[in-house]
């Protein structure tokens, strides 16, 4: 019976004649292979070697290294790299991110989330090139793969996820009022389980994942986020926002959404859930209508006019609104199934804007009338859509003159009756200027959402993974952090400028010259093109014997006072 093969690693010498009589000696560790039944080398190195015609080895001398040139210059893009690390520090995002998770796993996050911001739209493949010119908060670099592993361990770790979600809701004031946003993201892969058939904003025909994202409304900083399977109903994510946002110490905080949001259901659901909500209803619903209707001719008065725009009249009426569900479970005389109704106190806020309601009645007008003309040159044949309005707008009727068209005024005055009208619903009591003021932000911060969602690469998942999907949503977050933070104080900025504020030095002629250049400048610029623009400012280092040299590109002065007014440099 052969001896058993061990499996341990054996070290032995090696003589390897060569043809000019040579022979040198090589020290060899292999391992037995039972699976392939030989034996492995797993290393091997040069020790000496026997000179032909010599008894006697001679050590060999390592290998002689090559010789390190001295690196006389370099030269770095900083523009960009020193807006974003102001970000992060004024912000609080990298300080609530260190507290959240370990430093490696921290720099790597948020070098991804400042290549995101600086390099709108691209993909993780472009962070290899881009990190060469340009300084990210880790140092030692990260490779593609190294990014993909980094998000498979970030969607593991809802520990870390969560602690950064507390600490950016413990920056924001007490009673906050909460933007609900959703947005999906399509996806090509069968491995994501969450990936649904459902609503698809994207409207592309793919499976999609629900990003559920939390901003408040006073400081315009996202809080959290969830996701969810694309077929969820939005309706039951504001439930769970709510239980998530009371873990952070938000206790009962207003939700404020969009007319996606809106239905006698879901208000329903929110109330029954004790939730406050403010959404934009739909005029549509006979009730709204009908209490609309009834202060139409008096929601114009002086006293009705909006204090902070001058074309919007508005009132506020409380009413008792009985609403409709079916029975989930039997109880006393009433079944599983049956259709109960449930009375709430539900408080509207009705809004007429004077200038809209007069340009789509001059604009339906204009329309009605083209369709005349049409109609009376008999150019045939006319579109749908020109059909549709001479349906129900127009009287036709054929006469021995020829064709009679006249206008069907009442349906005009039916039509254009609530032109400029909208609602706001919600079952707290708000002043009805507050309520408008958080419904605009909450517009605003919407409006940028979208945008949001192709600046940090979002519209795809990108990844085949679950857990990879999550942790690549968690750094888009963080880059969503940073780009809302910079448009708010952008934002803050733009109010300061040009307006004097009493003090002699800022005052003067020539620095509200100065002002209002860099303010016309800021309208015209957005954050991409901001990036864009400061990305060429490279900072170049030459060293010699004596000492080193360094220099920047040369900047504007209106860049210049920008970068101060912000805060980044001082001039």
């Amino acid at each position: 019976m052969p001896k058993k093969a061990s499996l341990e690693p054996k070290t032995g010498q090696v003589n390897v004649k060569r043809g000019n009589g040579d022979i040198y000696i090589y020290e060899r560790t292999t391992k037995y292979n039972p699976e392939k039944r030989f034996n492995e080398v797993i290393s091997s190195h040069l020790v000496g070697k026997i000179p032909a015609g010599k008894t006697e080895m001679v050590s060999t001398r390592p290998r002689r290294a090559k010789a390190s040139v001295p690196k006389l210059a370099s030269s770095k893009r900083i523009g960009v790299a020193c807006i974003l690390e102001w970000i992060g520090r004024e912000s609080g995002i990298d300080q609530d991110l260190l507290h959240a998770t370990d430093r490696t796993t921290a720099e790597k996050i948020l070098s991804i989330a400042r290549y995101w911001n600086a390099n709108p739209g691209k993909t993780i493949p472009y962070i290899e090139e881009w990190q060469i010119n340009h300084d990210i908060p880790y140092r030692d670099g990260i490779s593609q793969d190294g990014c993909y592993a980094l998000m498979k361990a970030i969607g593991t770790d809802a520990d870390m996820q969560q602690k950064f979600f507390r600490a950016r809701a413990d920056r924001v004031p007490s009673k906050s009022s909460i933007a609900f946003d959703s947005t999906t993201v399509s996806s090509y892969s069968e491995n994501q389980i969450e990936a649904r058939y459902g609503y698809n904003k994207s409207d592309d025909g793919l499976k999609s994942v629900k990003l559920l994202t939390q901003y408040c409304l006073e400081t315009g900083q996202p809080i959290a986020y969830a996701r969810q399977p694309g077929n969820i109903p939005d309706v039951i994510s504001i439930i769970n926002a709510s239980k998530q946002l009371s873990v952070f110490g938000m206790e009962k905080p207003m939700f404020v959404m969009d007319a996606g949001f809106y239905s006698e259901d879901n208000m329903l659901t929110l109330i029954r859930s004790h939730i406050k909500f403010l959404v934009a209803g739909k005029l549509n619903a006979s009730w709204i209508k009908s209490e609309f209707d009834g202060i139409l001719n008096s929601i114009s008065q002086l006293s009705n006019h909006c204090p902070f725009d001058p074309s919007v009249y508005g009132m506020a009426i409380a009413t008792q609104h009985n609403f409709r569900r079916v029975r989930e479970r039997s109880r006393s005389n009433i079944s599983k199934g049956d259709v109960v109704t449930e009375e709430h106190r539900i408080y509207l806020y009705l809004y007429r804007n004077a200038a809209k309601a007069e340009c789509d009645t001059a604009s339906l007008a204009d329309d009605i009338r083209k369709v005349q003309e049409h109609l009376k040159a008999e150019v045939q044949p006319i579109s749908e859509g020109e059909r549709r309005i001479a349906d129900k707008y127009l009287m036709i009727r054929n006469t021995r003159g020829g064709l009679s068209i006249t206008y069907n005024e009442e349906a005009f005055q039916d039509a254009t009756r609530f032109a400029g009208c909208f609602i706001l619903v919600s079952n707290a009591p708000l002043d009805v200027w507050d309520a408008l003021r958080k419904y605009r932000r909450r517009e605003k911060i919407e409006e940028h959402f979208r945008m949001d969602k192709q600046y940090v690469d979002g519209n795809r998942t990108r990844v085949w993974y679950p857990d990879s999907l999550s942790g690549r949503f968690f750094c888009q977050f963080v880059a969503l952090c940073y780009h809302e933070y910079l448009h708010q104080a952008i934002s803050n900025l733009k109010k300061t400028l040009a307006i004097k504020n009493g003090d002699p030095l800022h005052d003067t002629e020539q620095n509200l010259k100065e002002e209002k250049a860099l303010l016309n400048w800021l309208n015209s610029m957005s954050i991409e093109r901001l990036f864009a623009w400061f990305d060429c400012i490279e900072e170049t280092t030459v060293y010699t014997n004596m000492s080193k040299c360094r220099w920047q590109t040369e900047t504007i002065k209106r860049d210049r006072l920008f970068l101060s007014r912000l805060g980044i440099i001082r001039q």
